[in-house]
């Protein structure tokens, strides 16, 4: 029985990393800026997505939760969760979008990194910030097969190109929230709408206040 729940993770796992690889978009969110390096971290994980020729948008939602990460949903292909390790989402079912861990995410987006069944799983990611990113790409076309799509994923030198490209980053854009449909309370109210004037209240406390 835990053999048969084990194996199942272990496949959840390792379809998420196919799916990170597959990936365009990745949504890096940060989780808690109270964790120990995350700035490192974060610094590691665009270079990784530079390296893999995927953009990255850089989230702090605090905790996370279904409706929050929802409203990046239409944009991001795979969130990669940066937390402690007691924050890592191992069932991701319920989101709209997978949920890796950075863990995961060293694997999927660094060709200098292997990972079997046997090697172990980590959570905290602090254990290879300064492990060697690969970012060299040899001078023929480096493809494997996608084991979800079996398309070839390809990466050639065409991709370090300046600018618009495959590897340009998106870190924050100004312009994101516009198309929104709810930015936050009283969204209903138009400005043609008068405004509640202000008035000054009652003073005092709750056995006597001033006017009575």
């Amino acid at each position: 029985m835990f053999f048969t729940r084990s194996s199942r993770l272990l496949r959840k796992r390792l379809f998420l990393v196919e799916k990170l690889k597959d990936a365009d978009t990745v949504g890096l969110v940060v989780g808690s800026v109270g964790v120990d390096k995350h700035r490192e971290a974060v610094k590691r994980m665009r270079e990784l997505c530079k390296a893999a020729g995927k953009k990255i948008y850089v989230i702090s939602v605090g905790k996370i939760n279904v409706p929050k990460l929802s409203n990046f949903s239409t944009d991001i292909d795979v969130f990669v969760l940066l937390s402690c390790p007691f924050g890592v989402v191992l069932d991701s079912s319920d989101y709209f979008r997978p949920v890796v861990s950075f863990f995961e995410a060293e694997i999927a987006l660094n060709p200098s990194k292997t990972w079997a069944a046997d090697f172990g799983w980590s959570a905290e990611f602090a254990a290879f910030l300064e492990d060697k990113i690969e970012t060299e790409v040899p001078e023929d076309d480096v493809g494997d097969f996608s084991l979800i799509s079996g398309k070839v994923r390809v990466v050639t030198k065409e991709d370090e190109k300046e600018g618009d490209g495959p590897r340009s980053i998106a870190i924050y854009n100004p312009g994101y929230c516009n198309d929104r449909t709810w930015k936050g309370l009283d969204d209903g109210i138009t400005a043609s709408e008068d405004s509640t004037t202000v008035t000054e209240g009652r003073s005092g406390i709750a056995q006597g206040y001033s006017g009575k």
